[in-house]
């Protein structure tokens, strides 16, 4: 019997331990865009492209001065970017989208431009956008990371507060079920009183943050950086394996 040509692209499940793509999220100055550009410090993950979509690359250079940036100011030149990396060979491993959010404001005005009386059709090609993006870079053959802003809502009966990747329209719910890590970034004083920074991964012991992940690390990286965050899945991957 002739031998199934697929079986050519069957590779173990622990392969998968690498991460296709993350949304790092929190507070300006609180290192997200920093943390993407550590992936330099891993062969596997070198070299780093950041496609500065906001503004916001300043200083990368100083700590990771082998990170690339180009400047995405337009959204005709983000479509252009995006069109390349998928499409061209480039040779870059990994490539941060900074800011995912203020690139769907500047989507969303050109599809109001497109539908000026049709607001219903503006929402639906901002999802139908916002997600393709997403899962485009996730499938594409370098890890991805969107750096975002935070929402916080507030439930007015309860007193609840949620923090969540901000996302226009019904993409807040479609977007996160993509990426393999959804990072929170923060601060956190520890025991000597030292200002550390945190990146959460899990809702345990944050329920209010919304985060996830799907390696089964632990819920807090202090002073994350790329290569922590890939310690962590192979120290999860050595501990199902000693059990």
């Amino acid at each position: 019997m002739e031998k199934a040509e697929f079986l050519s692209d069957v590779v173990k499940a622990t392969a998968a331990n690498k991460i296709n793509s993350a949304i790092i999220f929190g507070e300006y100055g609180t290192g997200k865009t920093m943390l993407g550009a550590s992936a330099d410090e891993i062969e596997d993950y070198a070299p780093v492209l950041i496609v500065d979509i906001e503004g916001s690359a300043a200083g990368v250079g100083r700590i990771y001065p082998n990170v690339d940036i180009v400047q995405a100011d337009t959204h005709a030149k983000l479509e252009f970017i995006k069109s390349e990396l998928l499409h061209k060979e480039h040779g870059y491993k990994t490539v941060i989208f900074d800011t995912l959010n203020v690139g769907q404001n500047r989507a969303q005005k050109i599809f109001k431009a497109l539908n000026p009386t049709n607001k219903y059709a503006v929402w639906d090609d901002l999802k139908d956008w916002t997600v393709n993006f997403v899962r485009e870079m996730h499938a594409a053959p370098f890890l991805a990371i969107f750096i975002a802003h935070p929402q916080v809502d507030k439930d007015e009966m309860t007193g609840k507060v949620t923090i969540t990747v901000k996302l226009a329209g019904s993409s807040r719910n479609d977007v996160p079920t993509v990426p393999d890590i959804i990072g929170y970034m923060t601060f956190e004083t520890d025991d000597d009183d030292e200002v550390v920074r945190v990146l959460q991964v899990d809702q345990h012991g944050s329920p209010g943050v919304v985060t996830k992940n799907r390696f089964g690390i632990e819920h807090k990286i202090y002073n994350p950086s790329i290569f922590e965050i890939q310690k962590a899945i192979l120290n999860v991957q050595d501990k199902d394996d000693d059990e």
